[in-house]
């Protein structure tokens, strides 16, 4: 028996000819053909065959019962409110194709994709880029056909990554509009981050709407943030709070017709290594493992299947988000290790974005400003001074899970990956 509680819907497409149906069982060349996100279970007598994207965008969860029934969900909560302890939840891989034998409660699986090596492309740089500049244009352009004068919202914060993709949408899509998150305070000037992003919306002719947040905004939504980011992570939670601020703003404009696509720049920090730590209050926040550029580069991209800091969040407000990076992850995984990030930005975009945006300084939404008046902006800073900190976090989300020890939940969760299902059950 299978119990399904996929509620997030599938948002992929072919390149190259017709993609196949998604309400039977993905083949393994069926599934190498799709870009995008996905999720799919498919019941056919006594097998249920999962299969899910490259990246692992959508969350595809699995709960197994030694009785033969299968419960998959895309939010772990789900499972969970099934009286599926959380110990016991598995997560089929990024790129697999997992087949379930109900009758002999045996699995397997098979990966029909996988990460290629990180700068490990001999071809040109400009030629891998002419084509990641192509599908972006054609996936865009393939939006544009299936939704009409659907609304279109760009997610824009001012730098490189959300710029380029908010130039490419006012090229190829129609009723475009920025939004942009900002720590608000009374009597504060706007951010940085915020007068970068009026400034790339007004370059490209594109309307904006600034997103205010304040410190009882950031609390209100930390719940949410935790349960469908799915994730207890300093970064992850907060970078989640930021989205579920915008998608709630986003799904308050649009309370009746069609609703809006979502678009992100999200993905390009993980597939190019263009992460920082932070120095907050003498301590250091967000920091990452000492690994040469390129084991850096595949570690932070395959940790992108666990968390759902976008999808999830922008899902329990009703909206659709695309993430066009994740349909170009291999080309762009190619590039060599040492190439700029400015310099792959400036290629793609070409003249629709001036220099001074490509080489903006990276801020991030989470701390506020890089030349902040008050030190006391942005999330990170109003959550640490609450005392939520890294290990209040963690308690939480067992809290939320029904968790008893984190050691429960660092076994199921090991070196940022959930547990796949065993090979028997």
């Amino acid at each position: 028996m299978l119990e399904s509680h996929l509620k997030i819907g599938n948002a992929c497409w072919a390149p190259e000819g017709d993609p196949p149906a998604l309400s039977d069982a993905l083949t393994t060349d069926g599934a190498r053909r799709l870009a995008g996100r996905f999720a799919t279970a498919h019941h056919d007598g006594h097998r249920v065959t999962l299969a899910r994207d490259p990246l692992g965008l959508n969350k595809l969860y699995v709960g197994l019962h030694p009785s033969g029934h299968v419960a998959v969900a895309n939010y772990l909560l789900d499972l969970v409110d099934a009286g599926v302890p959380f110990s016991q939840t598995y997560a089929v891989p990024a790129g697999a194709i997992v087949t379930l034998d109900l009758r002999q409660r045996t699995t397997s699986s098979s990966r029909y994709r996988r990460l290629p090596p990180s700068g490990s492309s001999v071809r040109p740089t400009t030629a891998i880029l002419t084509e990641v500049a192509a599908t972006l244009a054609a996936g865009l352009r393939r939006l544009a056909a299936a939704n009409g004068d659907t609304p279109t919202i760009v997610c824009l914060s001012g730098g490189p990554d959300s710029s380029l993709i908010a130039a490419y949408a006012a090229r190829h899509l129609a009723n475009v509009t920025a939004y942009t998150y900002y720590y608000s305070r009374d009597g504060a000037a706007l951010s940085h981050d915020a007068v970068a992003a009026q400034q790339v919306a007004s370059h490209l002719g594109i309307p904006i709407r600034l997103v205010p947040a304040t410190a009882d905004m950031i609390f209100a939504a930390l719940p949410r943030a935790l349960a469908f980011g799915q994730d207890w992570r300093d970064f992850n939670v907060h970078a989640a709070i930021v989205n579920d601020l915008l998608a709630a703003a986003i799904a308050a404009d649009h309370p009746t017709g069609p609703r809006p696509l979502v678009l992100t720049g999200d993905l390009m920090n993980e597939l190019l290594a263009d992460y920082s730590p932070i120095r907050y209050s003498g301590t250091t926040y967000y920091a990452l493992p000492d690994l040469p550029i390129g084991t850096l580069r595949h570690y932070l991209t395959r940790g992108v299947q666990t968390g759902d800091r976008e999808v999830g969040m922008f899902h329990t407000h009703g909206l659709e988000v695309i993430q066009p990076y994740g349909w170009v992850f291999d080309h762009l995984l190619k590039l060599p290790n040492e190439l700029p990030k400015h310099h792959v930005i400036g290629e793609l975009a070409g003249e629709y974005l001036p220099a001074e945006i490509i080489r903006r300084p990276k801020v991030r939404a989470q701390i506020g400003d890089y030349e902040s008046r008050n030190g006391h902006d942005g999330i990170l800073p109003q959550l640490t001074r609450a005392g939520i900190d890294q290990p209040k976090l963690t308690g939480l989300f067992c809290r939320a899970f029904h968790i008893d020890q984190p050691a429960d939940l660092h076994r199921a969760v090991r070196a940022g990956i959930h547990q796949p299902p065993p090979e028997r059950w």
